[in-house]
């Protein structure tokens, strides 16, 4: 489990059609431990000093932009008495979306996300994203198209200072919202809108 608080970026150094390795601080990881790379949970297979080497299979590789990633954001998995910034994130990436336009915004970047229509019911205004593990809120939608503001924080600390117009990146939608949106209108004891109304 993860927040969506990036702790360090990495460089991707080699990948192979199983594995990618990543040139990062590893003083705080080892064999076996789970880390979020580009919002990817993933293991680590091994490790040794400032680098770290994970399996990914061909369904992730197809799912994200490991393949074709260089600089890459880092978090470890959240501790039961760490702070609870962000929002929760799995590491569990849904695909990924198009970045197709950044705007100055005073001190803030302004990004433009084009996404599948498959996405849209995961999507809310004020609502939670994961973007390359970054947790960022969504400002506003329009079209097939949803837009973050980012702060200079985090644009120093994240792969974001490099990202460009074109590029692919990770999403994950807000676990709740994918519950909730599965179970709707389900057969049974799924969540239905009247349900939903009464309850609220």
């Amino acid at each position: 489990m993860f927040t969506g608080i990036i702790t360090q970026t990495g460089e991707v150094r080699a990948g192979t059609s199983g594995s990618i390795s990543v040139a990062m601080d590893t003083s705080r990881i080892k064999t076996g431990d789970s880390v979020a790379v580009n919002g990817v949970c993933l293991t680590a297979s091994r490790v040794k000093k400032d680098m770290a080497f994970f399996d990914v299979s061909a369904r992730t590789f197809q799912l994200t932009n490991l393949s074709s990633a260089k600089t890459v954001n880092i978090e470890l998995p959240l501790k039961a008495s760490d702070y609870l910034s962000g929002h929760f994130v799995t590491g569990h990436v849904d695909g990924t979306v198009k970045l197709v336009k950044i705007e100055a915004a005073g001190n803030f970047k302004k990004l433009y996300f084009a996404f599948e229509k498959q996405f849209a019911p995961f999507i809310a205004l004020r609502g939670s994203a994961s973007l390359d593990g970054i947790s960022l809120t969504i400002e506003g939608i329009e079209g097939g198209v949803f837009t973050v503001n980012v702060i200079p924080e985090t644009v120093k600390r994240t792969n974001l200072s490099k990202r460009q117009t074109g590029d692919a990146v990770n999403f994950e939608a807000d676990p709740l919202a994918r519950y909730v949106v599965s179970n709707m209108d389900k057969a049974g004891e799924g969540i239905t809108k009247e349900k939903l109304e009464k309850w609220l």
